[in-house]
């Protein structure tokens, strides 16, 4: 599949569309899902126009990749869910059993979800 630039987060990494941003870096950004499903939501994405995981990891540079994978860490500890979290991607139109919407957009994007360790 190619990538196509006029989906949501390659508008939010340009500044088209805005985003309750919770982490910024080099090759990434995280911030709070608009639909919340717990109470704490946030999508990190990366900055490169990758359509799903596997053109990911199949294209991006050692650093993106690095960057990426330090940035799920990070959210996890300032959005404090040190007693456990659900990270999940889709990847393409069946990327969810059982739910024919699979991926809903197409650029690389990981859902961190979880309850903060204080609640």
């Amino acid at each position: 599949m190619k990538y196509d630039k006029n989906n949501v987060f390659h508008k939010i990494i340009h500044g088209e569309l805005r985003a309750k941003t919770v982490l910024d870096g080099e090759h990434f950004m995280a911030f709070h899902d608009i639909a919340p499903k717990a109470p704490v939501h946030v999508l990190i994405i990366p900055k490169g126009n990758y359509v799903d995981y596997n053109d990911f990891s199949e294209h991006a540079s050692d650093a993106e990749i690095l960057d990426f994978n330090r940035a799920i860490s990070k959210v996890v500890r300032m959005m404090r869910l040190e007693n456990g979290f659900k990270m999940i991607s889709n990847a393409g139109k069946f990327g969810m059993p059982g739910d024919e919407r699979g991926q809903e957009v197409m650029h690389m994007h990981v859902h961190i979800l979880g309850k903060p360790s204080d609640e």
